[in-house]
């Protein structure tokens, strides 16, 4: 039925499956994955983190049709003092195989307002994890010593990595599909160009679903659909089997009160045209949604389909309203409600319960603790639940962790040998893994110890197309003696370049390339004392790689 197109319907004019409590400033649900499978409507959303993170994943699931759903649970973090330390946002989940895949968004820039972002990936055999991260080699960490082997979540590593200037938007926003044994990933890529013009695209990946290892062997497939309407979301994807059609399904005019739903298809999966804008029944001020499908991220006719997005007329206090929808197949190519009316009812904030159930168990402050060799330190564990009001923690049962570096006692560390290791805290069926440092007095935690001990490249290749006027940024990680570290490229860090080849490039003091003509060079990037090499090469223009 390539022939035809397809039109979404909603059946319902929804209902809130999570909104903020009237004690709340501000609260919200957004960006919801959700997968329907063997009677099961399973959800994941982003939630505010505990100040120290500023977003965490949450998970419910429904066994009657999406009618009710669970108390939420949160299931997943950053690790802590890693590349995604400060947020995991935006999931985007699959299952194939004995694993659920998560994508999500991260930026290692915290004060920059939510700029540099990259895309990562995740994978656990229960949808409430724990989740193995992928590390750029492969999933997870692993430690092997005569006591065992410990197995832990791991320090991330993107999948998709934004090499432009940090203080664009960046890359993230997953949505997962798998057709045959391909893999459809589609992100968002958010930039300005040399000349400071913005393009804003969904773009479209793909791997080998088979292959364990498949982050590693990704290939990237350019732009599936330049947003052509103000204020365009992500776009979450799902196969239609009945119609042979990927489908795409995005917010529009997001925020504000003629925001609507945009329905787009593609045959291939790797360029879609809009063919659908849904504004009837729709709650105003939408943003951030997504579209049911089953784990492989599919829908076909009699199943049951659900979709969602976060609303809200109060900037960080916004509602989650699911609505179930079907579709027919029409033979016109665009159908539209634009002239319709949305839902302008204003959000109503729920009442606070009287009893609310803990949600997360997590770490009082920093997610990390650093002790000296026989040196003790307390181990602070804090519940949450939905409305984030906190109590501390006593009796939670500590696992997981190296014994020859630390020992622990009660609510109590002790440092027992240098080095690092992992501890999982569980109270119930809540989680969290935090990570210990233990060093001798004589080598002291000191942020403010600047004794450059490592600067390495975040990528050693860089291609730029001049037709593109693409805006590249050269990065490494800084590493102190003291335990500081960050990401840069910048003069104002110090860092330097020399560009073997100066006809090819030119670099500026942010890191930079400005490309003269088409070719190949090598630069020298350093801070301090420490050097790395990467490869830049200027073509003409943007391959396409069908």
């Amino acid at each position: 039925m390539k022939d035809k197109h397809f039109k979404l319907i909603l059946e319902d004019e929804g209902m809130d499956v999570y909104m903020p409590r009237d004690t709340q400033d501000w609260g919200y649900r957004y960006g919801p994955s959700i997968m329907v499978h063997d009677g099961i409507a399973e959800a994941w959303f982003a939630t505010p983190g505990d100040g120290y993170e500023a977003d965490w994943f949450s998970y419910r699931r429904s066994e009657d049709g999406g009618k009710t759903w669970s108390y939420e649970k949160v299931m997943m973090a950053p690790t802590p003092d890693s590349i995604d330390w400060f947020s995991v946002c935006d999931p985007g989940v699959i299952k194939y195989g004995d694993y659920y895949y998560i994508g999500y968004t991260s930026t290692l820039f915290a004060d920059g307002g939510g700029v540099g972002n990259n895309a990562y990936v995740a994978r656990s055999k229960s949808p409430t994890g724990p989740f193995e991260k992928w590390n750029g080699n492969g999933w997870g960490e692993h430690r092997e010593t005569e006591h065992g082997t410990y197995h832990w979540i791991g320090q991330a590593a993107p999948v998709v990595y934004f090499d432009g200037d940090w203080r664009d938007w960046g890359i993230g926003e997953f949505s997962f599909v798998v057709v045959g044994t391909t893999l459809y990933m589609y992100y968002t890529r958010t930039r300005k160009n040399l000349d400071g013009i913005g393009e804003s695209d969904t773009c479209v990946a793909t791997a080998d679903i088979t292959d364990e290892n498949w982050p590693a062997s990704i290939v990237d497939h350019g732009v599936a659909f330049h947003r052509d309407a103000p204020g365009m979301d992500s776009m979450d994807v799902v196969y239609c089997e009945d119609l042979e059609k990927f489908i795409g399904l995005s917010t529009a005019s997001r925020f504000h009160e003629d925001s609507f739903l945009a329905v787009f298809e593609s045959d291939d999966g790797l360029r879609f045209r809009r063919v659908n804008d849904i504004r009837e029944k729709t709650r105003f001020m939408c943003h951030n949604c997504g579209i049911s499908g089953d784990e492989l991220h599919h829908i076909k006719s009699g199943d049951l389909m659900i979709l969602g997005y976060a609303y809200g007329n109060l900037w960080g206090n916004w509602g989650t309203h699911f609505h179930t929808y079907r579709f027919e197949a029409m033979d016109e190519d665009y159908y539209s409600e634009i002239n319709l009316p949305c839902n302008c009812a204003p959000m109503e904030k729920w009442p606070k319960e009287e009893h609310l159930d803990h949600s997360c168990l997590t770490m009082a402050h920093k997610h990390y603790i650093r002790v000296y060799v026989g040196e003790e330190q307390p181990i602070d564990i804090v519940t949450f639940n939905v409305c984030y009001d906190r109590a501390f923690v006593y009796d939670a049962v500590f696992s997981n962790y190296d014994t020859e570096i630390v020992e622990i006692c009660g609510t109590k560390v002790i440092g027992k040998k240098p080095g690092y290791t992992y501890v999982d805290a569980t109270l119930g069926d809540l989680s969290c893994q935090f990570l210990i440092y233990v060093r001798e007095k004589d080598n002291p935690f000191d942020d403010n110890d600047r004794t450059l001990i490592s600067f390495t490249p975040m990528q050693k290749s860089y291609t730029v197309s001049m037709e593109q006027k693409e805006k590249k940024q050269i990065r490494g990680t800084v590493r102190y003696r003291g335990g500081y570290w960050y990401e840069t490229g910048e003069q104002e860090h110090g860092v330097s370049f020399t560009v073997s080849d100066p006809a090819v490039i030119a670099m500026d003091e942010k890191g930079i390339i400005h490309p003269k003509k088409t070719g190949s060079t090598i630069v020298t990037v350093t801070c301090g004392n420490i050097s790395f090499d990467v490869n830049v090469t200027v073509i003409s223009e943007t391959p396409c790689v069908c």
